[in-house]
């Protein structure tokens, strides 16, 4: 159920009024538990029987896990713990991909005989997402936080719609201390709630929705494709993926907000970054607190030599790009994040130096500042290519024209857009000027809407939420994280 469809807002309002008829907010949770598995049922209803699989061990064992005395058997159920939810996601996620890499090296072998035939898996909606967070619980359990009171708790927290799809990913913790009481209901709350999701609308359908019909046609054939529109069509998804990441994340903590339950911030202006650290602090904040908690550190962070901790941020950045997808292109995009991150933190004393003599003068100052911000605007916006693109093959064309780079891609180019160079000119600046002074505009709307009376909040608000669905597409499409 996307969550920009009116299907969506329905469903949303039904159970809203539901709730505020009980009186027994313990039925609230109650309430709010089948209402996440229907909603996840009307995508899906046999893989709701693997979720509740799935739940069920990770309930078990982290009752196990709390109960033992011996810590060879904690460590023992906790990579059981582990294997089973990672042998799950790897089954349904990246079982295909396995079978195209080894069909892909028999072919180069000339063995045709033994090619393997793809498993007609079809991937379950938010896999990747609560896989994450079963392991941050059972992990969290392990060091001694406490396990959830009951199966229903625990399911709560892996089901709960909101960030059941595409996050945020959630610690127990999190939500269990607002849960323990049941759902109640809190004016402000409710306010916030549907500020945060008529805002996340309007970056959905009035924008990120908008521009991806200049990404899309490119994206899906970079092989006919000129320069001018390879450059378009880059900036156009800088644009998209900005835009449709922050509506998600809005609508997501607004639809919570409803039921006063704060969800984590998960986005905060990534292209305002000052550095690529700086970046990945501020784009899936809780993917890189995952990240950083349960794989970076444990793999011994920064604690080692200079090869270990270059090989650390290599080894997780590439883990978190083939998280995101089943695809050559996804690790690559992750392993030049992590390159990115190796030479920020390779190149720390020469920016030192340089800060330090920029600070001296406050124009210099404000030099270094802005070049630092683009210039990581530039890298991570050029990691998009990896993101977006099929397959590397096709990254690799799109890389040879945006660079003039002749050799990486055989095919040639041929105009997507007819004697329009003037116009795409123009429309690239634009495209550009949104993804960077986008962010720019939010802020501006962050300092300004709080102060402004309730009755122009309210009229304003309304006439948000009708030009979405009056100016919108006839067809939404799904947020880009739901494919994850």
């Amino acid at each position: 159920m996307n969550f920009a469809k009116p299907a969506f807002l329905v469903f949303l309002t039904l159970v809203v009024l539901v709730a505020l008829a009980m009186r027994s907010s313990r039925r609230r949770k109650l309430l709010l538990l089948a209402a996440s598995y229907f909603f996840y049922g009307t995508w899906n209803i046999p893989f709701i029987g693997l979720i509740l699989f799935s739940t069920s061990i990770d309930y078990w064992l982290s009752k196990a896990i709390s109960t033992s005395q011996e810590v060879i058997r904690k460590r023992q159920l906790l990579r059981l713990g582990i294997v089973v939810n990672l042998t799950i996601l790897a089954i349904f996620k990246y079982c295909n991909f396995f079978v195209d890499s080894i069909n892909a090296s028999l072919h180069a072998l000339h063995l045709h005989g033994t090619i393997l035939q793809h498993l007609n898996l079809l991937l379950p909606l938010g896999i990747s997402f609560y896989t994450f967070e079963a392991i941050s619980y059972l992990t969290d359990v392990y060091r001694g936080e406490p396990p959830a009171r009951s199966f229903a708790d625990y399911n709560f927290y892996i089901m709960y719609f909101p960030h059941l799809i595409s996050g945020p990913i959630v610690r127990y913790r999190e939500l269990a201390d607002q849960m323990r009481d049941g759902i109640s209901f809190s004016l402000k709350s409710v306010r916030k709630g549907c500020e945060l999701i008529i805002l996340g609308l309007v970056y959905k359908l009035l924008i990120a929705d908008t521009v991806s019909g200049i990404a899309d046609p490119v994206f899906q054939n970079p092989y006919a494709a000129n320069i001018t529109s390879t450059y378009l069509a880059w900036a156009a998804f800088t644009a998209q993926i900005y835009f449709d990441f922050m509506g998600y994340t809005h609508i997501a903590r607004g639809v919570s907000l409803l039921f006063n339950i704060e969800l984590p911030l998960n986005f905060n202006h990534p292209y305002n970054a000052a550095n690529i650290s700086d970046f990945w602090q501020r784009w899936h904040i809780s993917l890189s607190r995952w990240i950083r908690d349960y794989l970076y550190i444990p793999l011994g962070g920064s604690r080692g030599s200079s090869l270990r901790t270059s090989f650390n941020l290599l080894a997780t950045m590439t883990i978190a790009g083939a998280w995101h997808g089943a695809g050559w292109a996804f690790i690559i995009w992750g392993a030049y994040h992590g390159l990115l991150l190796l030479s920020y933190h390779l190149l720390e004393p020469a920016r030192k130096h340089w800060r330090n003599i920029a600070s001296s003068n406050g124009f210099a100052s404000n030099i270094y500042a802005w070049s630092s911000t683009i210039i990581t605007f530039i890298c991570a916006a050029y990691g998009w290519i990896w993101f977006r693109s099929a397959d590397s093959r096709a990254a690799l064309t799109m890389t040879s024209k945006l660079f003039r780079i002749n050799g990486l891609a055989a095919e040639q180019s041929h105009a997507i857009l007819q004697n329009g160079d003037y116009g795409a000119v123009a429309t690239f600046c634009l495209l550009l000027a949104v993804s960077t002074g986008g962010p720019l505009a939010v802020r501006l709307y962050d300092s300004t809407f709080p102060r402004l009376p309730h009755w122009v909040k309210v009229q304003a608000a309304t006439a948000a939420f009708v030009l979405c669905y009056i100016c919108a597409g006839a067809e939404s499409k799904p947020f880009i994280y739901f494919q994850f």
